[in-house]
């Protein structure tokens, strides 16, 4: 293991309940096909089973994509592992907090639907700023 690997290590463990959550939807929700270790997470294809219709979601070191044109936009790579890092930093406290979030804009002005609350997501707001810088970097 290189160095450098030693200060992941930390964020894997703190992050396990979440990985667990991640690969337990994948295989018994999303039935997901053409798994692959990337860059330091776990890429899968999800399909449509994907709830939302996102394209991606992210479960502690887990990407789950919903198709291959998905999988293949950079700035939708990076900003999953934007979320990667944020479960990495908050553990199983990330859920909780991302979570809880969500609830307080949402019901702040349920009007506004739950479109507006998730990009007022201070999670989804980093994710976004650094996704759309990386557009044009290459996978």
């Amino acid at each position: 293991m290189s160095p450098r690997w030693a200060y992941f290590v930390p964020g894997y463990l703190w992050s396990a309940l979440n990985t667990l959550i991640g690969v337990l939807l994948c295989v018994l929700v999303y039935r997901a096909t053409d798994w692959r270790w990337s860059r330091g997470c776990i890429e899968c294809i999800g399909g449509d089973r994907i709830f939302g219709k996102p394209g991606a979601q992210t479960w502690g070191a887990i990407v789950i994509y919903k198709d291959e044109y998905q999988r293949s936009r950079v700035d939708l790579r990076v900003h999953e592992r934007v979320h990667v890092v944020q479960a990495f930093i908050g553990g199983p406290l990330f859920m909780i907090a991302y979570g809880l979030t969500f609830l307080w804009f949402y019901l702040n002005d349920p009007k506004m639907g739950w479109k507006v609350a998730y990009y007022q997501i201070p999670f989804e707001v980093q994710a976004y700023r650094i996704g759309d810088k990386a557009k044009g970097w290459g996978a």
